[in-house]
């Protein structure tokens, strides 16, 4: 049987008119469908994006914090007097003296020589 035979008693094959509206209605609810699907899992990545930044972020707080605990006894063990005076006979070289020992004399000529050497210094600088 060739194309162009027509079979007697059977009708010709008609396209089905019905079908664009058909496949725009299957088009429509695949839309309907898709979009809140896609709003879902845009929130959802959204969410687990600030999930994992909070958990960096407690994460980094406690770090500080360890940090702060660590910089506070430090700070405790420099400002203890003992230390100190180890700090500076040791790394800086000073010498520890008798407070009954020293001498200190501020008479006017000293200072005025000490003013007027400063006056020099400065000048010729």
């Amino acid at each position: 049987m060739k194309k162009n035979d027509f079979v007697i008693g059977k009708p010709i094959p008609q396209p089905d008119k019905n079908a664009d509206k058909d496949l725009l209605k299957v088009l429509f609810f695949c839309i309907l469908f898709a979009i809140p699907l896609l709003i879902y899992v845009a929130m959802r990545v959204n969410f687990t994006n600030s999930e994992i930044r909070i958990s960096e972020l407690i994460r980094k707080k406690e770090e500080l914090k360890r940090q702060k605990e660590v910089l506070l006894i430090e700070r405790e063990r420099l400002l203890n007097l003992s230390n100190a005076e180890k700090i500076a006979v040791e790394k800086l070289g000073m010498i520890k003296e008798n407070p009954s020992e020293l001498n200190v004399n501020f008479s006017k000529e000293i200072v005025k020589k000490d003013i007027l050497t400063e006056r020099e210094n400065d000048r010729s600088n």
